[in-house]
């Protein structure tokens, strides 16, 4: 299996929280950009300016690359108690609610059309989706969207919080995507991670240590 994922290809993220999901995702991003792919980051979970202050901290600048090559949809903004940040020249899709599974979709669209696709979409996290819809709205909702990214958009991988959801929750998301990405603590609290599979090629499913120094991400 190449370092890379392919293009028009899905891949969920599974891990129990604070395993480093974030990480993987920046130094994926990170990549990403330097190859010079453009980056969608559907945010569920924290403000953008939480995340462009913790990509920093891991020595990704990803201010110096939006409009250009990196865009957020934020749908945690409008939700929070805080206002929803004001627009300094940085294209930001705003979406109304964590219910709103169809605007969800329609700016994952807008912005990787705003860029230019091909693009790489990062959902993070799923699991905070099942907070707010029903498992079948939101598996009706993955699916549309996993398609839709394949067809017209790109690469899709989602972020899920593993040991939040029913197994037959877990299984359904995994069943909908083409790979499955697995993070995980060991007895003396090492993190791992490994590719459990990938459609269409052959790979290594051994675990290996994951490290969250930024210059030393492990990849699949």
């Amino acid at each position: 299996m190449e370092e890379r994922f392919p293009t028009n290809y899905s891949v969920l993220l599974a891990g129990p929280p604070g395993v480093g999901k974030f990480e993987y995702l920046i130094g994926r991003i990170r990549e990403d950009l330097r190859l010079g792919e453009r980056v969608v980051f559907v945010t569920l979970d924290m403000q953008p300016n939480e995340i462009r202050a913790r990509a920093k901290a891991l020595r990704l600048d990803l201010a110096a690359h939006e409009g250009k090559s990196f865009v957020f949809v934020d749908c945690y903004s409008a939700t929070s108690s805080d206002r929803p940040e004001a627009a300094t020249g940085k294209k930001t899709f705003l979406v109304s609610s964590f219910s709103n599974l169809e605007g969800i979709g329609m700016a994952m669209s807008k912005a990787a059309q705003e860029l230019g696709t091909p693009v790489r979409i990062y959902f993070y996290t799923i699991s905070t989706l099942f907070l707010h819809n029903s498992t079948q709205a939101i598996a009706k909702f993955f699916q549309i969207v996993t398609s839709r990214a394949k067809a017209n958009l790109g690469f899709i991988l989602y972020a899920v919080h593993e040991g939040v959801h029913e197994p037959m929750t877990m299984n359904l998301l995994r069943s909908l995507v083409d790979g499955v990405v697995e993070m995980r603590y060991t007895d003396t609290m090492e993190r791992e991670i490994r590719v459990h599979h990938m459609r269409g090629y052959r790979i290594d499913a051994a675990w290996h240590s994951f490290l969250q120094l930024p210059e030393a991400m492990v990849a699949p």
